[in-house]
């Protein structure tokens, strides 16, 4: 015979203490042969899988060994019995009960998840709370101008030679290059260029390479797993060169794995620092002038951040002089690492951030759906009662203490809870791919394995289980036996005062979120439905190749413009180093008239473009003229926005024409004036924008296509794109598309606001229906008697809804001014909102009654309709 596997030993252990002495022999060796037997015909796994349901088979009360029952389980036996009676009984209310907190649970289950997900980014780091970022603020004469993510060039650098407190640094910088290996170019989401300690800097794990020399040198690169495999394949890509832009041989000396989602970074790969060094100059490691560079720095553990922040300022006078750091303020910030995502929107992100109002806010309605639920099993429990009221009446008679009764009632919530918390389980499960997918987040997004969460879950579960059971359970044991028994029970006001006030306060729940539902819908209409002042229809926009060269550049580019002035579906090209939809990444500081002094200096934004840039986006001009290859001398002009011809001084747009400006030493002349238009979203306020003559700028192809098959033009756009550049990567998007990415984030809390929300009424109005349904069939007998005097259905109908209409009116008054006050803060975060008038609040009231109405008419109507011989016949 085979070797005895170890589950049969398990089994066997698991059967001799649970089955009887008499009968625990025959069963396990009948079901050893039985599986020695299954193992020759039907294979190992299957063996197995048919022993272990046969061992489950004989783990029932009637193999079990006898034993003398404790108090304990006869008790908890008493209690499941009764329990299952009492649910038994009371189908109805049971059903209510369970779904209504299954829906809350399942709610505020997947909202806790979202929010825990969204408060532990880079939590894997270790040191994390010791790390910070460096934040830069630019001012000019006073006035905050400029708030960069990544900032200045030398800020990391010189802290750690000047402050003891910070231990370490490391800096990095983003790169647009283009790589590509055996003649193969791959497309790059997130280049950098990092200093050579970032890998011990921040212990993130080298799957090939070693940590402290893979970035030491100059033409050296570390690559993400994904892009190793996609570049080289099962090749050991270590040693190997690959290209950029055609031109510089980079060797891979790494492979790192890719950054957790839970990240506020995210690379493609990471040249050495000292590569960019050469590119460039040895200021880039100590520029003050120079942004575009994110810093990290370690600081010592026993080191006081705030206080560290009170020594920059006279530390930058020094370094800069008295003048410049008066006239044009630098201001670094320490961002705690792990604060990053949730509190940091600035300039040059690594990669879109969060939102910490929008988390906390989706964690109070996540909270608000779970204590409605609780809240609908008090008012059921409380309600019904006088329906148990001789229940308690005779085991009180019958000897039972206050203690037991309790016990009793608690573990009746205890039994529903639990069945609601597995129903909730199963729900999340079975739906949570599908909220992944709702809130924005991708596949890695899945359930925290952190067991600080699931303490958290439980103890939510055991906070939910404590505020919904020992109310119910201390106003049920308290009720007096002979008053009961001798049918002089009545519900006490007190108790009465508190269902109304949770009722109230579901409710008011209800109509704040309704409220919160319709603002955000509101303002984000209203902001798609702003005039841009920029055309972005029908525009597809493709990223510049990389070459080696300028003039490499030009020939190609003329290739592509002659291929698509041939194409009958395009009416319109430019080129440009920014698009409409996002901020310009060039920043310019130093800017001023040429009579103004530097202490006038100001930051604008730079869009480089060719000349027919304003009248391909259908710009309008105020004053002067737009770029005209025909004057041939634009490469000395600029055009400014109006928001920048106000910023430099002048009062009107024609003073500012054939005005000369000082730009980083050179000299421009201001030939016309752009009229605003919506370069970001209208969340925004108008920026100072500037434009640059380029006749063939770096950056994105726009396109204008009158035809509506896409699919056809983007093949016939690749056809060119491959005839002018070859294989190199044709990286495209739709501009409108890219446009409304802006609003992406608001869109979604709104989404997920109006789904809680939904979720929060539905819940509300379960338990709105089982309470009216048992209100309404206690007073059955007073309808009887009010039809017999000669009431009307319409005057029944307004006595049993009244008591509802009153609660919903109460909830309304008290949620107006509460959302007023919660919905005014949010749309602070707005340039351009809508007002809070009175119609807003309107809309979501009278939604709420007649949804309140609504639920409440089906009894009332039923009660209302009852025939007078069965509601009076006992009478």
């Amino acid at each position: 015979m085979d070797k005895k596997p170890k589950l049969l030993d398990r089994t066997s252990n698991l059967l001799q203490n649970y089955c009887r002495s008499s009968i625990v022999e025959g069963i396990i060796g009948d079901l050893e042969e039985a599986f020695f037997e299954n193992k020759e015909s039907k294979g190992a796994f299957r063996a197995k899988a048919i022993h272990l349901l046969q061992v489950i088979g004989f783990l029932r009360p009637r193999f079990r060994k006898r034993s003398k029952q404790s108090n304990f389980e006869a008790m908890i036996r008493n209690y499941l019995v009764a329990t299952i009676r009492n649910l038994s009984r009371h189908k109805f209310y049971a059903t209510i009960n369970i779904f209504g907190l299954a829906i809350g649970m399942s709610a505020g289950f997947m909202i806790l998840q979202y929010v825990y997900h969204e408060l532990t980014y880079d939590s894997f780091i270790p040191n994390k709370e010791n790390i910070y970022r460096i934040q830069t603020n630019r001012y000019n004469q006073g006035e905050l101008s400029t708030q960069w993510a990544a900032g200045a060039a030398g800020a990391g650098n010189l802290m750690n030679r000047d402050f003891p407190e910070v231990l370490d640094y490391v800096n990095l910088t983003s790169s647009r290059a283009q790589i590509s290996y055996d003649q193969k170019y791959f497309e790059l989401t997130h280049p950098y260029y990092a200093g050579a300690n970032f890998f011990e800097f921040f212990s993130v794990p080298l799957i090939r390479g070693v940590d402290s020399t893979a970035l030491k040198d100059p033409m050296t690169v570390v690559l993400s797993e994904t892009l190793a495999t996609k570049i080289f394949g099962d090749e050991d890509p270590m040693g190997k060169i690959i290209k950029m832009n055609d031109a510089n041989d980079f060797k891979v000396t790494g492979v790192f794995l890719d950054f957790p989602e839970r990240s506020h970074m995210k690379f493609d790969l990471l040249y050495s620092f000292e590569s960019f060094v050469t590119f460039t100059s040895e200021e880039s490691r100590t520029a003050w002038n120079w942004d575009g560079f994110l810093n990290y720095v370690k600081l010592h553990p026993d080191a006081d951040p705030a206080s560290l922040y009170e020594k920059f300022d006279p530390w930058l006078t020094e370094l800069r002089g008295e003048e410049d750091q008066a006239n044009f303020r630098m201001e670094f910030i320490f961002q705690p690492l792990t604060k990053i995502h949730l509190t940091s929107n600035y300039r040059m992100e690594i990669k879109p951030t969060g939102d910490e109002k929008t988390t906390y806010f989706l964690l109070v309605i996540g909270l608000f759906v779970l204590f409605i639920a609780w809240i609908n099993y008090i008012n059921l429990t409380t309600a019904r009662a006088l329906s148990r009221a001789k229940e308690v009446g005779i085991r009180k008679v019958m000897g039972g203490h206050r203690s037991q009764l309790i016990a009793q009632f608690l573990f009746e919530s205890f039994f529903l809870n639990l069945l609601s918390f597995v129903l909730a389980t199963l729900v999340v499960f079975l739906v949570f791919p599908s909220f992944n997918s709702f809130v924005g987040k991708g596949i890695a997004y899945t359930w925290p394995d952190s067991p600080v969460f699931w303490f958290g879950l439980g103890g939510v579960f055991i906070l939910g289980l404590i505020l919904s059971g020992f109310y119910p359970a201390f106003i049920l044991s308290n009720f007096k036996p002979i008053a009961v028994l001798k049918g002089k029970f009545a519900s006490s006001s007190s108790g009465n005062t508190l269902r109304k006030g949770l009722v109230t306060f579901q409710f008011l729940a209800s109509v704040v979120l309704i409220t919160g539902t319709f603002v955000v819908y509101k303002q984000m209409n209203f902001l798609q439905s702003q005039d841009l002042g920029v055309n972005i229809a029908q525009t597809m926009v493709i990223k510049t190749p990389q070459f080696r060269s300028d003039s490499v550049m030009e020939i190609k580019d003329a290739v592509f413009q002659n291929l698509l002035k041939s194409d009958p579906s395009v009416v319109g090209f430019t080129s440009s180093s920014a698009v409409p939809g996002r901020t310009p990444d060039w920043n310019a500081g130093g800017i001023r008239l040429l009579t103004q002094d530097e202490s006038m200096s100001n930051q604008y934004r730079i869009i480089g473009a060719n000349a027919n840039y304003l009248h391909f986006y259908d710009l309008d001009m105020v004053a002067g003229r737009g770029f005209d290859e025909s004057y041939g001398t634009e490469e000395g002009n600029v055009l400014f926005n109006e928001t920048a011809i106000n910023q430099i001084g002048f009062q009107t747009a024609e003073e500012a024409l054939n005005q000369k400006i000082n730009f980083w030493g050179d000299t421009f002349n201001i030939v016309g004036v752009v009229k605003n238009y919506r370069q970001e979203s209208p969340k925004q306020a108008y920026d100072a924008l500037i434009f640059r003559y380029f006749p063939n700028t770096s950056g994105f192809y726009s396109v204008k296509i009158s035809t509506e098959n896409m699919h056809g033009a983007i093949d016939n756009m690749q056809a060119h794109w491959e005839a002018s550049f070859g294989n190199k990567v044709f990286d495209f998007f739709f501009l409108d598309d890219y446009y409304n990415e802006q609003y992406q984030a608001e869109v979604k809390f709104g989404s997920i606001f109006g789904l809680f929300a939904i979720l929060a009424i539905l819940v509300a109005c379960l338990g709105l229906f089982g309470l009216s349904s048992f209100i309404t069939s206690l007073r059955s007998k007073e309808v009887g008697v009010r039809k017999v005097l000669g009431a009307s259905l319409q005057q029944l109908l307004r006595l049993l809804t009244w008591d509802f209409i009153k609660l919903v009116a109460v909830s309304i008054v008290i949620a107006a001014p509460l959302s007023w006050w919660l919905m005014k803060n949010w749309l602070a975060g707005f340039e351009n909102r809508i007002q809070l008038g009175i119609g807003i609040f309107l809309v979501p009231a009278l939604s709420i009654v007649i949804i309140a109405i609504s639920t409440v008419a089906f009894h009332t109507y039923k009660t209302a309709v009852l025939n007078l011989a069965d509601t009076l016949h006992d009478e």
